[in-house]
């Protein structure tokens, strides 16, 4: 089935780079550390319009939207990382998506059905979502996906794709439209368009539906989760460390529970941690609970990002961080393997900050723990946004989180990653208690990884040979005499 209509929406370039200006700005109010969810949702079809609505400059659209899109975070980008090349590679992939996004959906609308064009914009950031987690030492950190954190009906597919599909779902509703307003389809070929997407949109609310109203099991951990941004730096003076924390961790901790305190609450050289693991494995005892603190240690050589896990019954176990933030972690040696505990024998699965940024160490768990404890540290800023993001973790594996932060939200959430029970830390003491469902429930993104967004790829890849093939012969057409009804300068 193919267009049969030669009538184009046509708009003024000032116009369109209004639009494009205001697909930018919608994108932005998506990409911000506390994103507005419905945004992201309108700024596919003004994207589009605003691309597909001339001749030409389709790609100039799509970068003016992506470099509009990074402003929500500019900032926060510069302030952390102090680095302009950085922040600047950052700012050139947006506008590199964006503007390849922009001008590959107007091709396609011009020259494919339009249940095959709607598609196109979704596929190709799902595809670039995809690429980015594989090869950014951030893995998903920056996603659109995060944007959906409020809404839990549409996070519950990144159980099936990851943030990959999330984004996909976002965009194809707006793509749709879009694509429908550039260019007028023949009514049936619009309205088959309309019902695949009905299609999509049923299935999505149909699994949501079966994912949120699933019971969580009778079976849970309590855990007591302990923040103080009283130390504004790694503190280096154990004893005055555990004088803040010792009284509460008595008073809070529950027999057969978990008590989590946040990440690097201490420096600690190797004598040191010895009273550390003494103090720790004293208050497990008394308490009868599992204590598990963030520590820096070293030996004055090595340093280590790792957590200390002290059971009731005297073991211990560490857990070193195995993804570090370049330019604040450089001294630390990573780790390499995940780490099980057991809690009144309910495996938990432990893990840093910044290693619930990464889809494939947070897949590392699934299937084998039905509760993540993570002790962290966020920038003050991103609190919302560090919370989320390991949040949708235990959504794409299947497991709940217990998370305890400096600097951020101290906070429990369920394996569709709804909140438990949360709470700012600050300079007092923040004591967030809940009751922790242990449920396993493995997941297909849980088992296959990342199948959607390397199908998104290889789709892509597909549709940029089907375009380059009709381009060339519209050219030799085109020749020959004959002016194709689908030849653009786009």
């Amino acid at each position: 089935m193919t267009d049969t209509s030669d009538e184009t929406l046509s708009l003024a370039l000032p116009w369109r780079m209004a639009l494009a200006v205001l697909a930018g700005l919608l994108l932005a109010a998506g990409y911000a550390l506390h994103p507005l969810w419905w945004a992201p949702w309108l700024a596919a079809p003004a994207l589009i319009v605003a691309a597909g609505g001339g001749r030409g400059h389709a790609w100039l659209i799509g970068a003016t939207a992506g470099a509009v899109s990074v402003t929500s975070v500019l900032g926060y980008y510069l302030g952390q990382s102090g680095l302009w090349l950085g922040t600047l590679i950052i700012v050139a992939l947006r506008i590199l998506s964006w503007g390849g996004a922009a001008r590959f959906a107007v091709l396609a609308g011009r020259r494919l059905p339009a249940v095959w064009a709607m598609f196109v914009l979704p596929v190709f950031m799902a595809a670039i979502e995809t690429l980015t987690l594989m090869v950014s030492i951030h893995g998903a950190a920056g996603s659109l996906a995060y944007s959906q954190m409020d809404v839990p009906a549409v996070i519950q597919v990144a159980a099936i794709g990851g943030v990959s599909l999330i984004v996909f779902i976002i965009l194809l509703p707006g793509s749709f439209l879009g694509v429908w307003l550039v260019r007028r389809r023949a009514p049936l070929e619009i309205t088959l368009a309309a019902g695949v997407l009905g299609a999509v949109a049923v299935a999505v609310g149909l699994y949501a539906n079966e994912r949120l109203a699933a019971p969580q099991g009778p079976a849970k951990v309590h855990a007591t989760l302990i923040a103080t941004d009283r130390f504004d730096i790694i503190a280096t003076d154990w004893p005055e460390v555990w004088r803040i924390y010792a009284p509460q961790v008595a008073a809070s901790a529950r027999p057969g529970g978990v008590v989590v305190l946040p990440e690097k609450i201490a420096l600690l050289d190797t004598v040191h941690v010895a009273v550390a693991v003494a103090d720790l494995s004293t208050a497990a005892r008394q308490t009868r609970a599992t204590v598990v603190a963030g520590l820096e240690v070293h030996d004055g050589a090595v340093y280590h990002n790792r957590a200390l896990i002290v059971g009731p019954d005297g073991r211990v176990a560490w857990y070193t961080k195995q993804r570090l933030v370049p330019g604040w972690e450089d001294r630390d040696v990573p780790g390499h393997a995940p780490l099980l505990i057991k809690v009144a024998g309910v495996p938990l699965g432990v893990a840093i900050c910044k290693d619930m940024h990464i889809p494939s160490i947070g897949r590392e768990y699934a299937g084998a723990t039905g509760v993540m404890i993570v002790p962290a540290w966020d920038f003050g800023q991103d609190s919302w946004m560090g919370a989320r993001m390991t949040a949708l973790r235990g959504v794409e594996g299947g497991y709940a989180v217990a998370r305890s932060v400096r600097n951020g939200l101290v906070g429990a959430y369920d394996n569709t990653g709804r909140i438990i029970a949360e709470a700012p830390s600050g300079p007092g003491m923040t004591v967030v208690e809940a009751d922790v469902p242990t449920q396993i429930r493995p997941t297909f993104y849980a088992r296959f990884g990342n199948v959607f967004g390397l199908a998104c790829i290889a789709a892509l890849v597909i549709l940029i040979c089907t375009l380059v093939r009709r381009r060339a012969q519209a050219n030799v057409a085109t020749r020959g005499g004959i002016v194709p009804v689908h030849a653009s300068k786009d």
